[in-house]
């Protein structure tokens, strides 16, 4: 069986197989189901289909359909009709079907012989195939029955080509072409390539409307039946007028309505059947009376119009489907990543009684972003979730989250198992930039959701915190096995500490501080730290909100609040406590703002302070760190006149590497050196080192969490400038600092 299919597949296209066989298999059913009837005693043709299947094979095989075609015909003819008129209706069919071939392909190309329904190939084919063909064909008749070319059968021979049964017969082989090219079309096709007939069952399934249901289809066919059968059912009494012609007029908003739920791919066969069935049996609706030429001419007529009527409304309909659907699909993909979004997901999930969700969190990714730009961040969830796919099943997908996870969707049987193998595939995976292979740390955590899906979004925060205590295990997180109103809740408070940021910005809840910082001589500046007054006016300190606010994109407004009351209260005080100078603490995402130098500076113009009035202290992390434009506002304002003093360094990322390329005026030591430094004598000498270096460099030395006064004796004996801590101060209200004057 497959050495048969492998020798049809290589040889069917030549022209001595299909193209040679077809014809002579095809032309005697297109014969049978066109309809033929007599008018004033001429025989003329009401539904013409031998001219759509010429054409058809035309359109297909091209020149490869001549053979087949021109021995079809002449052995069809030949044996009643002579050798000439055997011979004049092989050229017959050659002239008009290749005329209008060849216009129609001069037109299109290649693209002519894609499948019918096509909305942009459309009026090309109702042009060239239908009314060229056909105009073409019944002139070409009429002129060889002229010259009396088509033998002795004088019953043939036209008086004028003016006629009703000329209009009769022209308006037969238009409806033939019209309709019977689609059909001729397909099962040419179907032959040439059987699994066609699959492809357009699946056409009519994608172009039938969604919401179409039984009991619907049931009525629609029953009206086209009922209809078709009043039509052609015997005349064996007075005719009526639904035994009659004028029923013509009641089929077809009934067609209109199979259009519009149907489609034109399900249309076309309905509409093709019922004109074979009406235009075979028109002796049943058209009696022969007076009006017989009339009504046959009205008949025909109305089968032209309906025609055309109903291709075009069908194209235009599921055209218009089509394009809802490519909608639909395009709504359900991420436009940059190319992954199923969350709303292909929702779908998804609910077409699955059970399904395990596995969330893969990479938080770094939006810190490598910032160095190596966004198409790092595509590519590298492009590439990671293509690097997934062998370990999931077929109908497992991927899906792309909000910020920086992707969710997988998995089958339930052996979930644990499964969802271990994904990690540790995922932690597998090396993403290669400029040589440099990256594998940032990623967090999974799964859960067993049934059908349906409820708050799914509420459901992937949830995830997405227990991916973030698997960072710290290493190890996926079932859901199950954690409380999960205790993520919840943390979910819960996460959002509750935004609202209340918000509404501090807003109503100025916040609380500004002053921590004195103290040199030897006993001069002094202050420190300005920030607490927020909650719900209940009680204060809540930074370290609970000032992550969340860098979290959720607020901790450079929060920056400019302090900023702009700080300066206010130092115009306001001016008089009580004149020269005071303050140290703010700028976080990163406002140092990497383009505009932070010269919105302090407006700020200092208005309030009238001197920039040297202002220590600005900045805390070295990777966001700073080859952040050109973090060196460039930093730079700025050392020229506007502001001091630049490195926080808490020792830790994170300022290390002795930093500090050799480092422009600041002022060095704050971490506490974590200064805490132990009596005790420890690795952190004295980590001290002693960074007083060395900060020395060479001309820089200002504060030293933090001073605790005791052997603490403070030690520092100011290693000759560091100022200290700060518990000892020399407790934070206190801004408002409440002594007067110097």
């Amino acid at each position: 069986m497959m050495k048969f299919t492998a020798l049809y597949n290589k040889y069917k296209d030549k022209w001595w197989a299909l193209p040679l066989v077809l014809p002579f298999i095809l032309y005697p059913i297109t014969q049978y189901m066109s309809s033929y009837g007599y008018v004033d005693g001429f025989e003329i043709p009401f539904f013409y289909l031998n001219m759509a299947l010429m054409t058809a094979l035309t359109m297909i095989y091209g020149f490869k359909a001549l053979p087949g075609i021109i021995l079809c015909v002449f052995f069809r003819v030949a044996p009643d009709r002579g050798l000439e008129p055997a011979l004049m209706s092989v050229l017959h069919y050659f002239t008009s079907t290749g005329i209008s071939c060849a216009g129609y392909y001069y037109f299109t190309g290649k693209r002519g012989r894609a499948s019918f329904g096509r909305y942009n190939l459309t009026w090309q084919r109702i042009f060239w195939l239908v009314f060229i063909n056909a105009t073409l064909f019944l002139n070409y008749f009429q002129t060889v029955l002229y010259l009396g070319m088509y033998g002795v059968h004088q019953k043939m021979m036209y008086i004028t080509p003016f006629t009703t049964r000329t209009l009769i017969n022209y308006q037969g082989m238009l409806v033939g072409n019209m309709i019977g090219l689609p059909m001729c079309y397909l099962v040419i096709r179907s032959f040439r390539t059987p699994s066609y007939m699959k492809k357009y069952v699946e056409k009519i399934r994608n172009q039938v409307a969604e919401d179409l249901r039984a009991l619907e289809l049931i009525c629609l066919f029953s009206a086209m039946t009922l209809l078709t059968a009043l039509m052609i059912s015997p005349i064996n009494h007075k005719p009526t007028l639904i035994n009659s012609v004028y029923t013509l007029t009641l089929l077809l908003p009934v067609m209109i309505w199979g259009t519009l739920r149907l489609g034109h791919a399900a249309i076309s066969l309905i509409w093709w059947v019922l004109l074979v069935v009406l235009c075979n049996n028109y002796q049943s609706y058209i009696p022969h009376t007076v009006d017989y030429k009339l009504h046959l001419a009205v008949a025909t007529s109305c089968f032209a119009a309906f025609s055309i009527t109903i291709i075009l409304m069908a194209i235009n309909i599921s055209r218009q489907r089509a394009l809802n659907i490519k909608t639909k699909r395009l709504m359900s993909i991420d436009p940059v990543v190319h992954l199923p979004n969350l709303l292909a997901l929702d779908t998804d999930l609910n077409k699955n009684t059970v399904s395990v969700l596995c969330q893969l969190y990479v938080p770094d990714l939006e810190l490598l972003g910032r160095h190596y730009g966004l198409l790092m961040q595509v590519q590298y969830k492009q590439q990671l979730a293509h690097f997934l796919k062998p370990v999931l099943e077929s109908d497992e997908l991927i899906y792309i989250s909000s910020g920086h996870d992707l969710i997988v969707r998995m089958s339930p049987l052996n979930a644990e198992k499964r969802i271990s193998e994904l990690h540790n595939k995922a932690k597998d995976f090396r993403y290669t930039r400029d040589g440099v292979k990256l594998y940032p740390q990623i967090g999974c955590s799964y859960c067993i959701i049934n059908y349906p899906v409820g708050h799914l979004y509420l459901l992937i925060g949830e995830l997405r915190a227990l991916a973030e205590i698997s960072l710290t295990t290493n190890l996926p997180v079932d859901m199950r096995k954690q409380s999960s109103r205790q993520v919840q809740n943390q979910v819960k408070t996460k959002v509750d500490m935004m609202n209340q940021l918000q509404r501090a910005l807003e109503l100025d809840r916040f609380v500004l501080m002053a921590q004195p910082i103290e040199s030897k001589n006993g001069h002094r500046y202050h420190e300005v730290l920030l607490r927020m007054l909650g719900n209940n006016d009680e204060l809540i300190f930074p370290d609970t909100f000032l992550p969340l606010a860098n979290e959720f994109g607020m901790s450079s407004s929060i920056d400019l609040w302090v900023l702009n009351n700080t300066m206010k209260y130092m115009d306001e005080t001016r008089h009580s406590r004149p020269n005071q100078c303050f140290a703010i603490n700028l976080t990163p995402a406002s140092i990497c703002r383009t505009d932070m130098a010269h919105l302090i500076e407006n700020m200092l113009i208005k309030y009238g302070i001197a920039p040297e009035q202002l220590v600005l202290e900045v805390t070295e992390t990777d966001e700073l760190t080859n952040n050109l434009q973090a060196d460039k506002t930093l730079d700025a304002l050392q020229r506007l006149g502001c001091k630049i003093a490195i926080d808490d360094f020792g830790t994170g990322y300022a290390s002795y590497a930093r500090l050799k390329n480092m422009q600041a005026d002022i060095l704050k030591i971490d506490g974590s050196f200064i805490h132990n430094i009596i005790s420890s004598e690795m952190d004295y000498k980590i001290v002693e080192s960074i007083c060395e270096l900060a020395r060479m460099k001309n820089m200002t030395l504060v030293a933090e969490f001073v605790e005791t006064e052997a603490i403070q004796n030690a520092l100011f004996r290693m000759e560091i400038d100022y200290v700060q801590g518990y000892f020399i101060g407790k934070p206190a209200p801004i408002e409440t600092l002594p007067a110097t004057v």
